[in-house]
Protein backbone atom coordinates (compact mmCIF):
# COMPACT_ATOMS: atom_id res chain seq x y z
CA UNK A 1 0.00 0.00 0.00
CA UNK A 2 1.50 3.35 -1.03
CA UNK A 3 1.65 6.51 1.02
CA UNK A 4 -1.25 8.25 -0.77
CA UNK A 5 -3.58 5.31 -0.18
CA UNK A 6 -2.69 5.18 3.54
CA UNK A 7 -3.19 8.93 3.86
CA UNK A 8 -6.66 8.75 2.22
CA UNK A 9 -7.80 5.94 4.49
CA UNK A 10 -6.61 7.90 7.50
CA UNK A 11 -8.68 10.96 6.50
CA UNK A 12 -11.81 8.82 6.06
CA UNK A 13 -11.33 7.21 9.49
CA UNK A 14 -10.72 10.58 11.15
CA UNK A 15 -13.85 12.07 9.56
CA UNK A 16 -15.94 9.15 10.77
CA UNK A 17 -14.68 9.61 14.35
CA UNK A 18 -15.47 13.37 14.34
CA UNK A 19 -18.95 12.76 12.95
CA UNK A 20 -19.65 10.19 15.68
CA UNK A 21 -18.36 12.60 18.36
CA UNK A 22 -20.60 15.34 17.00
CA UNK A 23 -23.70 13.15 17.22
CA UNK A 24 -22.75 12.05 20.76
CA UNK A 25 -22.16 15.66 21.84
CA UNK A 26 -25.45 16.73 20.35
CA UNK A 27 -27.24 13.97 22.25
CA UNK A 28 -25.63 15.15 25.51
CA UNK A 29 -26.72 18.75 24.99
CA UNK A 30 -30.19 17.82 23.80
CA UNK A 31 -29.77 19.46 20.36
CA UNK A 32 -29.91 17.82 16.98
CA UNK A 33 -29.26 19.02 13.48
CA UNK A 34 -32.21 18.71 11.13
CA UNK A 35 -29.95 16.93 8.65
CA UNK A 36 -28.78 14.25 11.08
CA UNK A 37 -31.99 13.51 13.07
CA UNK A 38 -35.66 13.43 12.24
CA UNK A 39 -38.86 13.15 14.25
CA UNK A 40 -40.37 9.71 14.61
CA UNK A 41 -43.26 10.69 12.30
CA UNK A 42 -40.87 11.88 9.59
CA UNK A 43 -38.74 8.74 9.85
CA UNK A 44 -41.76 6.45 9.61
CA UNK A 45 -43.21 8.45 6.73
CA UNK A 46 -39.89 8.35 4.82
CA UNK A 47 -39.57 4.62 5.44
CA UNK A 48 -43.09 3.96 4.20
CA UNK A 49 -42.49 6.12 1.11
CA UNK A 50 -39.32 4.13 0.31
CA UNK A 51 -41.17 0.86 0.76
CA UNK A 52 -43.99 2.01 -1.52
CA UNK A 53 -41.48 3.22 -4.15
CA UNK A 54 -39.67 -0.12 -4.07
CA UNK A 55 -42.90 -2.05 -4.31
CA UNK A 56 -43.78 -3.73 -7.59
CA UNK A 57 -47.33 -2.48 -7.14
CA UNK A 58 -47.05 1.17 -8.12
CA UNK A 59 -50.65 1.78 -7.03
CA UNK A 60 -49.97 0.89 -3.40
CA UNK A 61 -51.03 3.83 -1.24
CA UNK A 62 -48.55 5.63 1.00
CA UNK A 63 -50.00 5.68 4.55
CA UNK A 64 -50.18 9.06 6.23
CA UNK A 65 -48.58 9.38 9.66
CA UNK A 66 -50.57 11.93 11.64
CA UNK A 67 -48.37 14.23 13.74
CA UNK A 68 -48.69 13.81 17.47
CA UNK A 69 -50.01 17.23 18.48
CA UNK A 70 -51.06 17.32 22.15
CA UNK A 71 -54.39 18.98 22.84
CA UNK A 72 -54.20 21.61 25.52
CA UNK A 73 -56.73 20.95 28.25
CA UNK A 74 -59.06 23.63 29.52
CA UNK A 75 -57.29 25.03 32.58
CA UNK A 76 -57.00 21.96 34.83
CA UNK A 77 -58.21 18.48 35.72
CA UNK A 78 -61.13 20.06 37.61
CA UNK A 79 -62.81 20.92 34.32
CA UNK A 80 -62.71 17.34 33.04
CA UNK A 81 -65.43 16.39 35.55
CA UNK A 82 -69.14 16.43 34.71
CA UNK A 83 -71.24 17.38 37.75
CA UNK A 84 -74.88 17.27 38.75
CA UNK A 85 -77.16 20.22 39.47
CA UNK A 86 -75.91 20.76 43.03
CA UNK A 87 -72.61 22.01 41.58
CA UNK A 88 -72.24 25.65 40.46
CA UNK A 89 -75.61 26.98 41.56
CA UNK A 90 -74.42 30.55 40.92
CA UNK A 91 -73.47 29.91 37.26
CA UNK A 92 -69.78 30.73 37.62
CA UNK A 93 -68.51 30.51 34.04
CA UNK A 94 -65.01 29.32 35.07
CA UNK A 95 -66.39 26.21 36.81
CA UNK A 96 -66.63 22.72 35.32
CA UNK A 97 -69.63 21.58 33.27
CA UNK A 98 -72.77 20.39 34.99
CA UNK A 99 -75.99 18.85 33.69
CA UNK A 100 -77.70 22.24 33.45
CA UNK A 101 -74.97 23.52 31.11
CA UNK A 102 -75.21 20.44 28.88
CA UNK A 103 -78.92 21.04 28.40
CA UNK A 104 -78.17 24.66 27.46
CA UNK A 105 -75.43 23.62 24.99
CA UNK A 106 -76.58 20.21 23.68
CA UNK A 107 -73.47 19.80 21.50
CA UNK A 108 -71.61 19.08 24.77
CA UNK A 109 -73.38 15.69 24.86
CA UNK A 110 -71.20 14.52 21.95
CA UNK A 111 -69.05 11.46 22.78
CA UNK A 112 -70.41 11.34 26.35
CA UNK A 113 -71.94 8.02 27.42
CA UNK A 114 -73.58 8.08 30.83
CA UNK A 115 -76.70 7.52 32.89
CA UNK A 116 -77.69 10.31 35.31
CA UNK A 117 -80.41 10.24 37.97
CA UNK A 118 -81.47 12.99 40.37
CA UNK A 119 -84.47 12.20 42.60
CA UNK A 120 -84.71 15.58 44.31
CA UNK A 121 -85.13 17.48 41.04
CA UNK A 122 -87.04 14.61 39.44
CA UNK A 123 -84.69 14.19 36.48
CA UNK A 124 -83.10 11.34 34.56
CA UNK A 125 -80.77 11.45 31.53
CA UNK A 126 -79.29 8.79 29.25
CA UNK A 127 -76.61 9.77 26.74
CA UNK A 128 -75.35 7.25 24.15
CA UNK A 129 -72.53 9.41 22.80
CA UNK A 130 -74.64 10.94 20.04
CA UNK A 131 -78.32 10.34 20.81
CA UNK A 132 -79.56 11.34 24.27
CA UNK A 133 -82.85 11.50 26.12
CA UNK A 134 -84.06 13.05 29.38
CA UNK A 135 -87.07 12.83 31.68
CA UNK A 136 -87.86 15.84 33.86
CA UNK A 137 -90.67 18.16 34.97
CA UNK A 138 -91.73 21.69 34.13
CA UNK A 139 -93.08 24.36 36.42
CA UNK A 140 -95.03 27.23 34.92
CA UNK A 141 -94.35 30.81 36.06
CA UNK A 142 -96.69 31.89 38.86
CA UNK A 143 -98.33 28.47 38.83
CA UNK A 144 -97.87 25.35 40.94
CA UNK A 145 -98.92 22.90 38.26
CA UNK A 146 -96.27 20.59 36.80
CA UNK A 147 -95.91 18.43 33.72
CA UNK A 148 -93.72 15.44 33.03
CA UNK A 149 -91.51 16.08 30.00
CA UNK A 150 -89.60 13.97 27.48
CA UNK A 151 -86.46 15.26 25.76
CA UNK A 152 -84.92 13.71 22.64
CA UNK A 153 -81.66 15.03 21.19
CA UNK A 154 -78.70 14.39 18.96
CA UNK A 155 -75.12 15.67 19.23
CA UNK A 156 -71.86 15.44 17.33
CA UNK A 157 -68.66 17.39 18.07
CA UNK A 158 -69.46 21.02 17.34
CA UNK A 159 -73.23 20.64 16.88
CA UNK A 160 -76.23 19.44 18.87
CA UNK A 161 -79.96 19.95 19.31
CA UNK A 162 -82.95 18.60 21.22
CA UNK A 163 -86.74 18.73 21.22
CA UNK A 164 -88.77 18.52 24.42
CA UNK A 165 -92.47 18.05 25.08
CA UNK A 166 -94.79 17.78 28.06
CA UNK A 167 -98.44 17.06 27.25
CA UNK A 168 -101.65 16.97 29.26
CA UNK A 169 -105.36 17.11 28.40
CA UNK A 170 -108.56 16.63 30.40
CA UNK A 171 -111.57 18.04 28.61
CA UNK A 172 -114.89 18.27 30.46
CA UNK A 173 -118.13 19.32 28.73
CA UNK A 174 -121.44 20.15 30.36
CA UNK A 175 -124.28 20.35 27.85
CA UNK A 176 -126.74 21.68 30.41
CA UNK A 177 -124.54 24.65 31.28
CA UNK A 178 -123.22 24.88 27.71
CA UNK A 179 -119.71 25.12 29.13
CA UNK A 180 -116.50 23.26 28.41
CA UNK A 181 -113.32 23.25 30.51
CA UNK A 182 -109.89 22.03 29.47
CA UNK A 183 -107.52 21.02 32.26
CA UNK A 184 -103.96 20.22 31.37
CA UNK A 185 -101.54 22.04 29.14
CA UNK A 186 -98.62 21.76 26.79
CA UNK A 187 -94.94 22.50 27.17
CA UNK A 188 -92.90 22.51 23.94
CA UNK A 189 -89.21 23.38 23.92
CA UNK A 190 -86.09 23.18 21.80
CA UNK A 191 -82.37 24.00 21.98
CA UNK A 192 -79.68 24.11 19.31
CA UNK A 193 -75.96 24.77 19.77
CA UNK A 194 -73.11 25.21 17.31
CA UNK A 195 -69.38 25.49 17.95
CA UNK A 196 -67.25 27.65 15.67
CA UNK A 197 -63.87 29.42 15.83
CA UNK A 198 -63.41 28.43 19.47
CA UNK A 199 -66.84 29.71 20.59
CA UNK A 200 -70.18 28.10 21.39
CA UNK A 201 -73.46 29.66 20.18
CA UNK A 202 -76.79 28.41 21.54
CA UNK A 203 -80.47 29.21 21.05
CA UNK A 204 -83.22 27.77 23.24
CA UNK A 205 -86.94 28.36 23.48
CA UNK A 206 -89.94 27.20 25.52
CA UNK A 207 -93.69 27.56 24.88
CA UNK A 208 -95.97 26.67 27.79
CA UNK A 209 -99.77 26.85 28.01
CA UNK A 210 -101.91 27.05 31.12
CA UNK A 211 -103.69 24.20 32.82
CA UNK A 212 -107.18 25.76 32.82
CA UNK A 213 -109.04 27.20 29.86
CA UNK A 214 -112.80 27.86 30.15
CA UNK A 215 -115.18 28.55 27.27
CA UNK A 216 -118.83 29.61 27.72
CA UNK A 217 -121.14 29.27 24.73
CA UNK A 218 -122.41 32.64 23.47
CA UNK A 219 -126.02 31.31 23.62
CA UNK A 220 -125.68 30.99 27.39
CA UNK A 221 -124.46 34.54 27.87
CA UNK A 222 -121.24 36.36 27.26
CA UNK A 223 -118.48 34.43 25.56
CA UNK A 224 -115.67 34.08 28.11
CA UNK A 225 -112.20 32.73 27.42
CA UNK A 226 -109.38 32.38 29.92
CA UNK A 227 -105.92 32.26 28.36
CA UNK A 228 -102.55 31.50 29.87
CA UNK A 229 -99.25 30.94 28.10
CA UNK A 230 -95.61 31.92 28.29
CA UNK A 231 -92.97 32.07 25.56
CA UNK A 232 -89.29 32.32 26.48
CA UNK A 233 -86.27 32.59 24.18
CA UNK A 234 -82.57 32.76 25.01
CA UNK A 235 -79.61 33.38 22.72
CA UNK A 236 -76.07 33.27 24.10
CA UNK A 237 -72.41 33.04 23.07
CA UNK A 238 -69.46 31.79 25.16
CA UNK A 239 -65.70 31.36 24.77
CA UNK A 240 -65.68 28.30 27.05
CA UNK A 241 -64.34 25.79 24.46
CA UNK A 242 -61.01 27.64 24.13
CA UNK A 243 -60.88 29.67 27.37
CA UNK A 244 -57.59 29.50 29.25
CA UNK A 245 -58.50 31.08 32.58
CA UNK A 246 -61.11 33.81 32.04
CA UNK A 247 -64.39 32.43 30.74
CA UNK A 248 -67.34 34.57 29.68
CA UNK A 249 -70.78 34.30 28.16
CA UNK A 250 -73.00 37.03 26.72
CA UNK A 251 -76.62 36.73 25.69
CA UNK A 252 -80.13 38.05 25.69
CA UNK A 253 -83.36 36.57 26.99
CA UNK A 254 -86.97 37.30 26.05
CA UNK A 255 -90.14 36.37 27.93
CA UNK A 256 -93.77 36.95 26.97
CA UNK A 257 -96.18 36.03 29.76
CA UNK A 258 -99.92 36.08 29.08
CA UNK A 259 -102.56 35.61 31.77
CA UNK A 260 -105.90 37.20 30.98
CA UNK A 261 -109.64 36.71 30.66
CA UNK A 262 -111.47 37.86 27.55
CA UNK A 263 -115.20 38.71 27.57
CA UNK A 264 -116.72 39.06 24.10
CA UNK A 265 -113.23 39.37 22.64
CA UNK A 266 -112.17 42.15 24.99
CA UNK A 267 -109.88 41.85 28.00
CA UNK A 268 -111.90 42.15 31.19
CA UNK A 269 -110.43 45.03 33.27
CA UNK A 270 -111.98 43.55 36.42
CA UNK A 271 -109.82 40.45 36.06
CA UNK A 272 -106.68 42.51 36.71
CA UNK A 273 -104.48 40.53 34.34
CA UNK A 274 -100.76 40.52 35.05
CA UNK A 275 -99.62 39.93 31.47
CA UNK A 276 -96.26 41.37 30.48
CA UNK A 277 -93.22 40.99 28.24
CA UNK A 278 -89.61 41.56 29.13
CA UNK A 279 -86.17 41.54 27.54
CA UNK A 280 -82.97 41.04 29.51
CA UNK A 281 -79.49 41.21 27.96
CA UNK A 282 -76.81 39.76 30.25
CA UNK A 283 -73.11 38.96 30.57
CA UNK A 284 -71.33 36.53 32.91
CA UNK A 285 -67.69 35.85 33.62
CA UNK A 286 -65.49 33.72 35.84
CA UNK A 287 -61.79 33.42 36.60
CA UNK A 288 -59.55 31.16 38.71
CA UNK A 289 -57.67 33.32 41.24
CA UNK A 290 -55.96 30.53 43.21
CA UNK A 291 -55.17 27.10 41.81
CA UNK A 292 -52.90 24.08 42.13
CA UNK A 293 -53.25 20.38 41.34
CA UNK A 294 -55.52 19.71 44.33
CA UNK A 295 -57.53 22.88 44.93
CA UNK A 296 -58.73 26.07 43.32
CA UNK A 297 -60.78 29.20 44.07
CA UNK A 298 -63.01 30.85 41.47
CA UNK A 299 -64.49 34.33 41.39
CA UNK A 300 -67.49 35.09 39.19
CA UNK A 301 -69.83 37.94 38.38
CA UNK A 302 -72.93 38.37 36.29
CA UNK A 303 -74.68 41.49 35.06
CA UNK A 304 -78.31 41.63 33.89
CA UNK A 305 -80.31 44.55 32.50
CA UNK A 306 -84.08 43.92 32.54
CA UNK A 307 -86.81 45.92 30.83
CA UNK A 308 -90.34 44.79 31.73
CA UNK A 309 -93.53 46.17 30.17
CA UNK A 310 -97.02 45.44 31.49
CA UNK A 311 -99.64 44.80 28.81
CA UNK A 312 -103.04 46.53 28.54
CA UNK A 313 -105.10 47.48 30.40
CA UNK A 314 -102.21 48.17 32.77
CA UNK A 315 -99.88 50.97 31.81
CA UNK A 316 -96.64 50.34 33.66
CA UNK A 317 -93.01 49.45 33.07
CA UNK A 318 -89.82 48.80 35.04
CA UNK A 319 -86.07 49.04 34.40
CA UNK A 320 -83.74 46.98 36.58
CA UNK A 321 -79.97 46.43 36.71
CA UNK A 322 -78.72 43.41 38.67
CA UNK A 323 -75.20 42.30 39.59
CA UNK A 324 -74.55 38.72 40.73
CA UNK A 325 -71.13 38.34 42.41
CA UNK A 326 -70.10 34.87 43.54
CA UNK A 327 -67.17 32.86 44.88
CA UNK A 328 -66.48 29.15 44.69
CA UNK A 329 -63.88 26.72 46.03
CA UNK A 330 -63.23 23.05 45.29
CA UNK A 331 -60.61 20.61 46.51
CA UNK A 332 -59.62 16.99 45.85
CA UNK A 333 -59.12 14.83 48.94
CA UNK A 334 -56.88 11.77 48.90
CA UNK A 335 -54.10 10.61 46.63
CA UNK A 336 -56.52 8.93 44.22
CA UNK A 337 -58.55 12.16 43.89
CA UNK A 338 -61.77 10.18 44.14
CA UNK A 339 -63.29 12.45 46.79
CA UNK A 340 -64.08 16.12 46.23
CA UNK A 341 -65.48 18.93 48.35
CA UNK A 342 -66.94 22.09 46.81
CA UNK A 343 -68.65 25.15 48.25
CA UNK A 344 -69.96 28.43 46.89
CA UNK A 345 -71.67 31.65 47.88
CA UNK A 346 -73.29 34.46 45.96
CA UNK A 347 -76.17 36.91 45.97
CA UNK A 348 -78.27 39.23 43.80
CA UNK A 349 -77.56 42.94 44.07
CA UNK A 350 -80.27 45.13 42.57
CA UNK A 351 -78.09 48.11 41.82
CA UNK A 352 -80.95 50.14 40.38
CA UNK A 353 -84.64 49.48 39.82
CA UNK A 354 -87.10 52.05 38.46
CA UNK A 355 -90.81 51.18 38.38
CA UNK A 356 -93.40 53.51 36.86
CA UNK A 357 -97.20 53.05 36.99
CA UNK A 358 -98.74 55.63 34.70
CA UNK A 359 -102.30 54.88 35.82
CA UNK A 360 -101.70 55.59 39.51
CA UNK A 361 -98.78 57.94 38.81
CA UNK A 362 -96.68 56.03 41.33
CA UNK A 363 -92.91 55.78 40.90
CA UNK A 364 -90.71 53.37 42.87
CA UNK A 365 -86.92 53.30 42.99
CA UNK A 366 -85.09 50.45 44.69
CA UNK A 367 -81.50 49.36 45.34
CA UNK A 368 -80.89 46.33 47.52
CA UNK A 369 -78.44 43.51 48.19
CA UNK A 370 -80.46 40.37 48.73
CA UNK A 371 -79.44 37.61 51.21
CA UNK A 372 -76.43 35.47 50.40
CA UNK A 373 -77.06 32.07 48.83
CA UNK A 374 -74.58 29.50 50.15
CA UNK A 375 -74.15 25.77 49.51
CA UNK A 376 -71.67 22.95 50.00
CA UNK A 377 -71.31 19.72 48.08
CA UNK A 378 -69.46 16.42 48.22
CA UNK A 379 -68.54 14.15 45.34
CA UNK A 380 -67.29 10.59 45.49
CA UNK A 381 -66.07 8.74 42.40
CA UNK A 382 -65.55 4.99 42.34
CA UNK A 383 -62.91 4.09 39.76
CA UNK A 384 -63.87 5.65 36.43
CA UNK A 385 -67.52 4.74 36.03
CA UNK A 386 -69.56 5.68 39.11
CA UNK A 387 -69.95 9.06 40.83
CA UNK A 388 -72.39 10.30 43.45
CA UNK A 389 -72.93 13.89 44.64
CA UNK A 390 -74.64 15.34 47.69
CA UNK A 391 -75.38 19.04 48.02
CA UNK A 392 -76.59 21.05 51.01
CA UNK A 393 -77.62 24.68 50.91
CA UNK A 394 -79.87 27.44 52.15
CA UNK A 395 -82.56 29.46 50.34
CA UNK A 396 -81.83 27.95 46.95
CA UNK A 397 -85.03 26.10 46.14
CA UNK A 398 -88.65 26.90 46.86
CA UNK A 399 -90.12 23.94 45.00
CA UNK A 400 -88.83 20.49 44.12
CA UNK A 401 -85.89 19.49 46.26
CA UNK A 402 -86.72 21.83 49.15
CA UNK A 403 -87.03 19.53 52.15
CA UNK A 404 -87.25 22.15 54.89
CA UNK A 405 -89.71 24.86 53.87
CA UNK A 406 -89.38 26.82 57.11
CA UNK A 407 -85.82 28.03 56.62
CA UNK A 408 -85.31 27.31 52.92
CA UNK A 409 -82.71 24.60 53.49
CA UNK A 410 -82.40 22.05 50.71
CA UNK A 411 -80.69 18.76 50.08
CA UNK A 412 -79.79 17.49 46.64
CA UNK A 413 -78.60 14.01 45.68
CA UNK A 414 -77.58 12.65 42.28
CA UNK A 415 -75.70 9.70 40.81
CA UNK A 416 -73.98 9.14 37.48
CA UNK A 417 -72.75 5.98 35.75
CA UNK A 418 -70.30 6.52 32.90
CA UNK A 419 -69.38 4.15 30.10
Amino acid sequence: MNLKTMFGLGLISLGTVFAQEYVDASADTGTYSTTTAQSMSEQELQKQEEQAAASNDLTAPVPFVAPDIPKESKRSSFNSILHGKSYNMNSNMAAANNITLLLRYPNLFANRKFFYIEPTNEMGIVSLGSFFTAFDISKAPLDDGQLGRLTLGYAVPGFGFYLRAGLGRNRVSNDNAVQSTTNGGDDWAFAIAKGFMGYNLALEGDWLTKKNQVHLDPDAGNEVEQRYNSLSLNLNLTNAPTAKNFTWTAGVGFLNYLNEIEVEGEVDPASEPDSYWQIDPYVRGGVSVLENDNARVLIGVGGIFVYKHMDDPNDAFSITTILQPSMMGEVFIGEEKNFMFYGEAGYNWVVFSYNKDNETDVTTMVDQMFPVVASVGFRYQYKDFLAVELGLGDKLFTGAGNFFQADGTFIDFSAMIRF
